[in-house]
């Protein structure tokens, strides 16, 4: 399994990244932190580093220069991501010794394939299963219900009465055939649909998932096949 270190200091950035990424079979650790990016670098030897250009101890730029210039880490691959898209950036970067740069706003998609690029391994899908089973929400700690439509090991799309806005997170208890134990997530509404006056759609990304659910998530799917 590929390594990865992402580093970004928006929290809520780097934990939707990072179980958009771990979804894909790739191993990530993360960190908010550009000087513990650089320090574990060393220690990890990953097959990659997706740094945050607007950092505010270094940029990405500045971690990546001295990435390169370190004997340990300079063999490692560093991609940089910026919510601008600049020229100046783009050559700073290049400039440090970054194989790629990406804007935030063209989204996880558009990373996965530049992950997979540098890494030079097919983009992989996760498994999705349609199916039906009650799923418990709390928001707000308020607690409501909803029905899964469908799952996989990285979110899940889901219809409730309760219409939550996107962006908002939400902690989710859901059972599923032939696993043992109930599965508790933090998720993040990433997308809305109205089906009617009373019922409401949702698109759920993970964004917090032990790796023993995230595991029994994909073996329940696989089995279900």
């Amino acid at each position: 399994m590929y390594k990865i270190l992402l580093a970004d200091d928006v929290k809520l950035t780097l934990a939707s990244e990072k179980a958009y990424l771990e979804g894909r079979n790739l191993k990530v650790f993360a960190t908010s932190s550009a000087s513990e990016a650089r320090e574990m670098a060393g220690v990890l030897q990953p097959d990659l580093v997706v740094l945050d250009y607007e950092m505010p101890e270094m940029t990405g730029a500045e971690v990546c220069r001295e990435l390169r210039d370190n004997p340990q880490t300079a063999h490692i691959p560093v991609l940089i991501l910026s919510i601008r898209d600049d020229a100046e950036i783009v050559r700073i970067c290049e400039e440090a010794g970054a194989v790629g740069f990406l804007r935030k706003a063209d989204g996880r998609e558009a990373l996965l394939e530049s992950v997979a690029r540098v890494l030079g391994v097919p983009r992989r899908r996760h498994l999705r299963m349609a199916c039906e089973y009650t799923v418990g929400i709390v928001e707000g700690g308020r607690t409501h219900t909803g029905v899964i439509q469908n799952v996989s090991a990285s979110g899940m799309f889901l219809t409730a009465a309760r219409n939550f806005e996107s962006g908002m997170a939400l902690r989710l208890r859901f059972s599923l055939p032939g696993l043992a134990e109930e599965i508790h997530v933090l998720g993040e509404v990433v997308r809305k649909e109205d089906i009617s006056e009373e019922e409401f759609g949702f698109g759920i990304q993970f964004l917090e998932l032990t790796a023993e659910s995230r595991q029994a998530l994909v073996t329940f799917l696989e089995n279900s096949i």
